[in-house]
């Protein structure tokens, strides 16, 4: 396993790289790192090489100001380029995967392929768009983030796995990895709910021409299945996957499921 040091920043997004073949690059959701990912790490890098990228203020990586999806773009950008100069693959979820359908609309030619885990054009409800959360729930947990934000995160914890037939089990899992890489930035914390909050690509995923696959959870509170059939009316290559029982994390929850979807797009795309 290899870190890749980025010199073009004062202090680099934290990158882990493993594995020969295409690239694959990997972005997490809120609060979260990329050590959430080991389960399709290790079932992706016999054939691809697959790069885990610590957002801004997460895990291991130094939060630099990041106040716009604009910012988190340019940086992940720069990041990428520095691991390869090949077209990549990339796989997000939840608020990575936000950042991943910004990628694919900026940068079309340098992406191969989507694929978005419980991840939505819109993670807030807004007109015609009822299948998200009620805008005040985010607005709720940035107030409480300014207060105590080891408590809020929990709080979210709780929220991705609600409704999941392996409740208590995807929460213990979740919460043992959480600090695991240091603890995240708060300012980091607010400007990414920010984003969730804010950012509307519904009309603009319209535009991807790429292959994308829409896998969520049928359980899952955070973004429910009728946003990812919604997304994939909008966009001419998707395929959609819901996984039954499963909550916002279902590579966590189902893990085997998942890594045989995300293998066989990968290559079928």
């Amino acid at each position: 396993m290899s870190v890749a040091s980025l010199s073009n920043y004062a202090h680099p997004l934290y990158v882990e790289s493993v594995g020969e073949g295409e690239d694959v690059i990997l972005l997490h959701g809120w609060g979260m790192h990329g050590a959430y990912w080991q389960s399709l790490i290790d079932g992706l890098q016999d054939k691809y090489r697959v790069h885990s990228i610590d957002l801004p203020g997460h895990g291991k990586s130094r939060y630099q100001d990041e106040q716009s999806m604009d910012d988190f773009i340019v940086r992940l950008r720069q990041t990428i380029d520095t691991v390869t100069d090949q077209a990549v693959h990339v796989i997000g979820w939840s608020l990575g995967g936000l950042l991943g359908q910004q990628l694919s609309l900026q940068f079309p030619d340098s992406i191969k392929s989507l694929q978005l885990i419980a991840s939505s054009a819109s993670f807030v409800q807004r007109a015609n768009w009822p299948h998200a959360m009620q805008q005040q729930v985010l607005t709720d947990f940035a107030d409480m983030l300014m207060q105590d934000y080891r408590i809020t995160l929990n709080r979210f914890l709780a929220l991705q796995v609600r409704g999941s037939e392996q409740q208590q089990q995807g929460l213990r899992e979740l919460k043992a990895k959480l600090f695991s890489r240091g603890e995240p930035n708060p300012l980091a914390l607010r400007e990414g709910l920010s984003l969730l909050q804010q950012v509307d690509l519904r009309q603009a995923i319209s535009a991807l021409a790429i292959p994308v696959m829409l896998l969520g959870g049928e359980r899952d509170t955070l973004v429910p299945a009728a946003a990812l059939l919604a997304m994939a009316q909008q966009i001419k290559q998707s395929k959609l996957h819901i996984i039954k029982g499963a909550g916002h994390a279902p590579f966590l929850s189902h893990p085997d499921a998942v890594l045989k979807l995300s293998r066989a797009f990968l290559v079928n795309e």
